[in-house]
């Protein structure tokens, strides 16, 4: 049974999160150990996606006098907004996961801790081409939120979340968001693109539960998701970088 390294970061600027997740990456480059890490945002903010330019699709200048940080990602995608979410990362081999030799991306496999957390909560979660209404032609949105993808998980019908990868040979980060609320008025005023209905066709754990469990409950619910979905035992530690100073 193979062992990760768990990490649960204290709340974090965009940028700074965003490079203790590419130092997450780098480590399991250099060590070969698998990392699962839990975290949360000092301030509301904005990530976008490596091969993006934010300049398109936010009002950057709204951003800074507002004090919302925007960082951009190791992976790719479109804009997404942070606020009162639980994020995670991992890095870890394609063995790890259970992804076959030979096939390129396995999300239905790789993602389906994300389906039991879910579950574990009482709700039904399934991805978005189980859906009677989908449509098998993926359609990428500049805003992670609007974007309609075959492995986006929805609930009722809804898009809950997003999820991101960067890959290298058999080497698999992913991160993502579980939102438990989203401010929708606020996110748009930064916006440069219209964001009418995203929240029509995206949910949060507050829409869809009756009482949201605490923090700690649903860090735990998701840590047990990752192990029951993969067979996998963890080593709580803090991830120190001494030569950038980073403690996360």
């Amino acid at each position: 049974m193979p062992t990760f390294r768990l990490i649960r970061s204290k709340a974090l600027g965009a940028a700074r999160n965003m490079a203790v997740d590419e130092l997450v990456y780098r480590r399991y480059l250099n060590e070969g150990i698998g990392v699962l890490r839990l975290y949360s945002w000092k301030n509301p903010s904005f990530t976008y996606g490596f091969s993006q330019k934010p300049d398109g699709v936010l009002n950057l200048a709204a951003c800074a006098a507002d004090g919302v940080e925007v960082a951009k990602r190791i992976t790719g995608g479109g804009v997404l907004f942070h606020d009162d979410e639980i994020t995670y990362s991992f890095a870890c081999s394609k063995s790890d996961v259970g992804e076959p030799q030979g096939v390129f991306v396995d999300y239905r496999n790789i993602c389906r801790f994300l389906i039991h957390f879910y579950e574990s909560l009482g709700l039904r979660a399934a991805f978005a081409l189980s859906g009677p209404d989908f449509r098998w032609q993926p359609a990428p949105h500049e805003i992670c939120s609007a974007a309609h993808e075959k492995y986006d998980i929805v609930i009722a019908g809804k898009k809950i979340g997003g999820h991101a990868q960067k890959r290298n040979r058999q080497v698999i980060f992913q991160h993502g968001a579980i939102p438990l609320r989203i401010n929708w008025t606020r996110a748009a005023k930064y916006f440069k693109v219209s964001s009418a209905g995203f929240s029509a066709y995206a949910t949060t754990l507050t829409d869809e539960l009756n009482e949201i469990p605490p923090r700690d409950v649903l860090e735990q619910k998701l840590i047990d998701a990752f192990s029951l979905a993969f067979k996998i035992e963890f080593i709580e530690e803090a991830l120190i970088d001494d030569q950038a100073g980073m403690v996360a």
